[in-house]
């Protein structure tokens, strides 16, 4: 950003990183583009010179040759604490390399843990953040490295962690009691890199642990500014939920408006103030007739977005059944936009989440609706019709019609599985030390929204804001997510469904069939022997052809859930396209640490595909563009289908992948879902489900149980045993 348009050029390193002079342990120092402020280019080759290698330290430590290190401290007059003239350490090396095991031999050895060195000044512990190695950085810390000691910039580990993105490194920090708006020299804090280099997940970070959303730097600058310089609209929506003052101005008087203006980012401000319920001029969206504390009231709008399309579709249905078809069918659409179009702005105008109308309980609605006046007009129409002449299909149908209710309400109320949160800091802080020792810190083990650890075959619902235990997938149909604790209730329900319109649909046909015809009956379209049926009760027919449309998806969506079922296996996992088994990563992890010197299955040489440490975890993925056809396919569950579809009946997409671990066959997992104790008519206990004939817990569920194996076969009863529980010392 040139000083021209820099939202303020009076001493802020950050407002004109053009200038930034970014020292490094590679004691250069190094001008950086805009959009390039990044502190961690380090130097990987090894220290330049003439010195064989069994007798140069830092190439030692660098390689973490722990043996040839022992013997050249023991052979020459050499300590741990040997350094060259620019102050850096062999541990400095170690740190940088994310050689674990050489950087506990020379701390054991009395390596200086605060050792500054380079042009930089930093430590170990920084060059270390820098490069993302947060098990390196979590040893460091606990042979006292100092978490507030700045280098010759002034920055401290926590600004160069989040400078990097690293959401659990940054954590790692927070919980070293490290001021969450400790500023930098320029008066930076870490949110406001974090707002800058455009880390939501860090922002959300921040501002959870307490970070001040209005803080200022010298040049009178806040997080809301420096989010709109990088245009990150997560991170502009999270400051503007946390309270981010929108009319701020900096010494220069310039607004958050005029700095999206002069950085080009005015249309994500503007959509970011859109969504959280404002005007293009920061002012609150007003609500005409008084009904502000109603429209912004959670509860009272989730009412309104299920309730609508009750409305919508009886009008919807009226139109065309009772309209000739070349003015019914314009008029429906143009009537459905309209009203859609309400409900919009509505959601507008209403709580943040409900923005949008798929995240609202509109589509819930619409199934809703559907059951609804499916069930009336078989009660005053069909019903008295059919009940002599087909008492066996009402029979059924009243009885699918009402499992299907049943089920459906169920599904949608019942919590899914929600993994308990931890409320407690000490609890968090000793979760994360937890993890580290049994290296399982990573995306795969610990929710950083969530704050706790993640069981086995769990993950988060960023819909839900919660970690969903055994997750399949988040339904709008029932604006619930799916998991461990309704998943039966789930699978009963589309079942139901699918009976109950088959069903339906015969009645339907048979009531038409024996109504008397209309008289002097006319059609614009069709010919008369049609005419004479769509005419004796038009406004069923088309509800009848409505029903037959769910009909196709809910047929897939059935395929699939049973097909799952047979395989113990979640929609998640099955279009994750592999079964997730955490033992074989975790251990390796840690093997390739002793060995390797990484705690990165990538840095070791392995395969990343099953769970890992995740450098990169806070960046914001490529963003993927989603058209209409492909919402719908996904809302619909044809992508769910055809992968299914593509797999079969197969217990795994590729044989070369890991096994599905929590597969009995299919036998036995049917047994497991149909058969669980549970009851059908209630709620189960949370997290609670069958597993090879025993009853398990996925709340606490942290070990993947994998069946003992005695010369080909499995162990009788079923033994479980697993390899994450084992030592991991023993496994190297």
């Amino acid at each position: 950003m040139s000083s021209s348009s820099s939202p303020d050029t009076q001493g802020s390193s950050l407002a004109d990183p053009t200038s930034v002079s970014t020292s490094t342990p590679n004691n250069k120092e190094t001008t950086t583009a805009p959009n390039d402020v990044e502190l961690k280019s380090m130097r990987p080759d090894a220290p330049k010179g003439s010195i064989p290698l069994g007798e140069d330290i830092m190439q030692l430590a660098r390689m973490g040759e722990i043996p040839a290190m022992q013997n050249l401290l023991a052979t020459k007059n050499l300590t741990v604490n040997h350094h060259d003239e620019e102050g850096i350490t062999p541990l400095h090396w170690a740190a940088i390399n994310n050689q674990y095991a050489m950087c506990k031999f020379l701390l054991d050895s009395g390596a200086d843990v605060n050792a500054k060195g380079g042009e930089s000044v930093a430590t170990p512990a920084m060059w270390a953040a820098q490069r993302c190695h947060y098990y390196i950085v979590n040893l460091l810390l606990s042979y006292g490295a100092d978490p507030l000691l700045t280098d010759v910039q002034g920055y401290n580990i926590l600004h160069l962690a989040t400078i990097d993105g690293n959401a659990f490194l940054v954590l790692l920090l927070l919980h070293q009691e490290i001021p969450v708006d400790v500023v930098d020299q320029q008066g930076h804090t870490g949110l406001m890199w974090a707002a800058y280099k455009g880390y939501p997940a860090c922002v959300d970070l921040f501002l959870r642990w307490g970070a001040n959303a209005n803080a200022v730097d010298e040049g009178g600058l806040t997080p809301l500014h420096w989010a709109l310089v990088k245009g990150s609209l997560p991170s502009v929506l999270k400051l503007l939920e946390y309270g981010a003052d929108r009319f701020a101005e900096t010494r220069d008087g310039k607004s958050p408006s005029t700095v999206a203006q002069e950085m080009n980012t005015s249309r994500i401000w503007l959509r970011a103030l859109a969504e959280r319920g404002y005007e293009p001029d920061g002012t609150q969206k007003a609500v005409p007739m008084g009904l502000s504390g109603y429209v912004r009231n959670k509860s009272v709008m989730g009412k309104f977005f299920f309730l609508w399309p009750f409305l919508t579709l009886l009008v919807a249905i009226w139109m065309l059944s009772h309209l000739p078809i070349f003015l019914g069918v314009p008029l429906t659409l143009a009537t459905l936009f309209g009203m859609q179009y309400f409900a919009q702005q509505v959601a507008n105008r209403g709580p943040s989440e409900y923005r949008v109308l798929q995240k609202t309980p509109y589509l819930a609605g619409v199934f809703a609706a559907t059951l609804f006046w499916v069930g009336f007009r078989y009660v005053f129409n069909v019903l008295p019709a059919t009940y002599s002449s087909a008492p066996i299909l009402n029979i059924l149908f009243a009885a699918f019609f009402s499992l299907t209710g049943y089920f459906y309400t169920m599904a949608m109320i019942e919590d899914p599985g929600y993994v308990p949160k931890i409320s407690s800091r000490i609890q968090q802080r000793e979760t994360v030390k937890q993890l580290f020792e049994l290296w399982k810190f990573d995306e795969e083990n610990f929710c950083v929204p969530c704050m706790s650890r993640k069981p086995l075959r769990s993950k988060h619902c960023r819909r839900c804001g919660r970690c969903v235990a055994k997750h399949d997938h988040h339904c709008p149909w029932i604006d619930n997510c799916v998991g461990a604790n309704n998943l039966r209730h789930f699978v009963l329900y589309i079942v139901c469904l699918e009976v109950g319109i088959i069903l339906f649909v015969q009645l339907t046909i048979g009531y038409i069939q024996g109504l008397p015809p209309v008289a002097n009956a006319k059609c614009n379209i069709i010919n008369d022997t049609l005419c004479d049926v769509v005419t004796r009760d038009s406004f069923t027919l088309v509800l009848d052809v409505w029903v037959i449309l769910q009909l196709v998806w809910v047929t897939m969506l059935c395929a699939v859930q049973l097909v799952q079922v047979s395989r113990n296996q979640t929609t998640y996992e099955n279009m994750r396209g592999h079964h997730i088994d955490r033992s074989y990563p975790s251990s390796q992890a840690f093997a390739s640490a002793m060995t390797a010197g990484t705690t990165s299955l990538a840095g070791a040489g392995l395969s990343a595909s099953g769970a890992g440490p995740n450098p990169a975890l806070a960046r914001p993925p490529p963003r993927r563009r989603h058209g209409c056809l492909s919402q719908w396919s996904s809302l619909l569950g044809i992508d769910t289908f055809f992968a299914t579809a593509r797999h079969g009946l197969r217990d795994g997409p590729q044989a070369a992948q890991p096994r599905n671990s929590f597969s009995r066959g299919v036998a036995t997992n049917c047994r497991d879902f149909w058969c669980d104790p549970a009851p059908l008519f209630g709620k189960r206990a949370t997290g609670s489900a069958m597993l090879g004939g025993e009853m398990v817990n996925y709340h606490d569920m942290y070990e993947t149980p994998m069946r003992m194996r005695v010369g080909g076969r499995s162990a009788e009863g079923g033994t479980y045993r697993s390899v994450a529980g084992e030592d991991p010392e023993q496994m190297v």
